[in-house]
């Protein structure tokens, strides 16, 4: 399972944008044990709280690294319903928001672009062929998946 620990330890420690054991303090393995409705706090939120890197460096990283679109989910008009085709407790789980559709794609906000165990269970999903992938500010998504499934 590739919950995006490889690329994230690439992109922040192996371009020494933090050190290793700041890593290893924010990083939090997948809790398939969390109760029902729990979040999972992003990295890069982690990173923030703790005082090691703001969100906007960490976006920064995210988006030179991934090169992968941004979008400020909280000027967004989400789709609900598109969201809502979605398991509730899988969105929560990797912290990832269907948030609108074009045609065949379904557009995925994230915080964590490398998490490929999410992009997987999206395609096994089968609600859409294609999924275009957004990287998102922490916060706000959290805020956008809580505001979704209620």
């Amino acid at each position: 399972m590739d919950d995006g620990q490889k690329g994230m330890r690439k992109a922040f420690v192996d371009t020494k944008v933090i050190s290793q054991q700041d890593f290893d303090l924010c990083w939090i393995p997948p809790d398939y044990n969390a109760p029902p409705g729990t979040i999972t706090t992003p990295f890069i939120l982690n990173l923030a709280e703790k005082g090691i890197l703001p969100v906007e460096q960490s976006l920064k990283v995210l988006l030179e690294k991934s090169r992968l679109g941004f979008v400020p989910i909280h000027r967004y008009d989400t789709d609900a319903d598109v969201a809502r085709k979605f398991d509730p407790n899988f969105c929560r789980h990797w912290c990832v928001l269907p948030f609108d559709r074009m045609s065949k794609t379904v557009l995925v906000a994230t915080a964590n672009p490398f998490n490929q165990q999410a992009l997987h269970d999206l395609e096994e999903s089968k609600v859409a062929q294609h999924y275009l992938v957004y990287v998102a500010p922490p916060a706000e998504l959290m805020k956008a998946i809580r505001t979704t499934f209620r």
